[in-house]
């Protein structure tokens, strides 16, 4: 329900939730993938709870056999924060920036990465210098899952300072990889990460600040985090997925 919620964010936003609308007044049943998303679709539109299911979404299981080694980095001095996916509007970069910025520790000691989202535009390199970040202190990367999948392994934690999610499968991914999870306290973000996550408000830049620095500046805490994470990321598999969805549309047809 992004589109609903974040409306200055999206330039078709009236014709792609004129459709969503449609597509779900038409629809003989809906399936969200989360329970916050569910919340959001019957206060936005009205929708009925006994025509929405639930099916979270999955994540693969991995073995620490098969991560790669971490690809070699600028400024491979020192330990990294790592950032995935798209960086504009809801998803809060620029509140990540500021709260690592805000952090003399955090801005002496680590460098952040980005993984996609394409190169950094104007405002994002204006604001990098801004901050005083120092020259590939910040830098962004692309790359296959195999790439990916050695930056969450190598980071010292995975920050996730988006404004709202869906779902959100990168916090899977990394528990997946026992990168420890500081992330956002809000929408379906604690549903999907558990007890796994030093959480923040990410509209706090000291909130975000303090979590990243509870986990990277405690080792017990950062260690305990891994293993919460292990153990969280069993309860959603795409199998599980794919059996719950299927069910659905057995009850559906006969």
């Amino acid at each position: 329900m992004i589109h609903e919620l974040f409306p200055e964010n999206f330039r078709q936003r009236t014709r792609q939730v004129n459709l969503k609308r449609a597509a779900v007044k038409r629809a003989d049943h809906v399936i969200c993938i989360s329970q916050s998303t569910c919340d959001d679709l019957v206060q936005l539109f009205g929708t009925s709870q006994e025509k929405i299911s639930i099916v979270h979404l999955g994540c693969d299981p991995v073995s620490q056999a098969e991560i790669p080694s971490t690809p070699e980095l600028p400024s491979a001095d020192r330990p990294y924060l790592l950032y995935v996916g798209e960086r504009s509007g809801y998803k809060n970069f620029f509140g990540m920036l500021k709260s690592v910025a805000n952090s003399a520790l955090l801005k002496s000691e680590f460098r952040i990465v980005c993984f996609g989202g394409g190169v950094f535009r104007q405002r994002e390199t204006e604001l990098i210098n801004a901050l005083g970040f120092k020259e590939n202190q910040v830098i962004q990367l692309f790359g296959d899952d195999e790439m990916l999948s050695a930056l969450y392994a190598g980071a010292f934690a995975f920050v996730y300072p988006s404004m709202y999610e869906g779902f959100g499968l990168p916090p899977l991914e990394a528990m997946a990889h026992g990168c420890p999870v500081v992330t956002s306290q809000t929408s379906s973000m604690p549903e999907v990460v558990g007890l796994a996550g030093e959480y923040f408000d990410p509209a706090d830049v000291d909130s975000i600040s303090k979590a990243i620095e509870n986990v990277v500046l405690n080792p017990t805490r950062r260690l305990e985090l891994i293993a919460l994470g292990h153990k969280r990321v069993i309860n959603f598999s795409w199998g599980k997925c794919a059996n719950q969805t299927q069910k659905i549309y057995d009850k559906l047809i006969f």
